[in-house]
């Protein structure tokens, strides 16, 4: 290892401080100081470090010790938030939010309510609802519609005029014009039965067997 002071006799006979032992590249603060005090004992005495050397090699040591301090208040800080959405993730379970997903359990009071996320202003929007089989029970007429999120209800009612059963279901909302469709992204209520926490975040897993990322929950109800 080098490690130079003007002023300072080199030596080879300086042990390896036993932070630099283990294979890594950048000195710790103490193997820092380990090293500089090894050197100022074996200084030559007909020609010593000069002031100026000792200062230049402190304010070293201060950056490194300071780098050092960052590093483990960066690691508690990491700790404390993690700590925190781990709490927040506890808060999800059981709870029923409002997010983007194309399934949903039909609820039972035998009714569904969610929101579109309408990106153009459209002159019929419209919402096919479907049960677990493919099979469209329920075809909603919205009208116009103009940009931004849009609530609407399903009373469970099919277009046969009878309950739809309890279960799965799915749904789409779209508008059709010259001839195109036009598909928007709709939010369903949906109850979160476990929370991932992950590299990027929590993650809710939803009752149908979906996950979705928390930051795009719409409500928590």
């Amino acid at each position: 290892m080098s490690f130079e002071i003007p002023g300072v006799r080199s030596f080879s006979n300086v042990p390896e401080p036993a932070a630099d032992r283990g294979g890594e590249e950048e000195l710790g603060k103490t193997a820092f100081l380990e090293l500089m005090i090894a050197q100022i004992k074996n200084q030559d005495p007909l020609e010593p470090a000069k002031n100026e050397a000792f200062i230049a090699q402190l304010a070293q040591f201060s950056s490194v010790e300071g780098i050092q301090n960052l590093n483990e208040s960066m690691d508690s800080l990491v700790g404390s938030m993690r700590a925190g959405l781990t709490m927040d993730a506890a808060s999800l379970v059981g709870r029923n939010v409002l997010a983007p997903t194309d399934q949903t359990v039909l609820n039972t009071n035998g009714g569904i309510g969610g929101s579109i996320d309408v990106t153009e202003a459209v002159a019929d929007l419209r919402v096919e609802i479907r049960d677990s089989s493919g099979f469209v029970v329920k075809r909603m007429e919205l009208g116009a519609r103009g940009v931004g999120a849009m609530r609407f209800d399903w009373d469970g009612v099919t277009d046969a005029g009878t309950p739809a059963p309890q279960g799965l279901y799915s749904l789409s909302a779209y508008t059709e014009s010259g001839g195109s469709t036009s598909e928007f992204d709709i939010n369903l209520p949906q109850q979160v039965v476990s929370v991932s926490i992950e590299e990027g975040g929590l993650v809710a897993n939803l009752v149908g067997g979906g996950s979705v990322p928390a930051v795009q929950i719409k409500e928590i109800q």
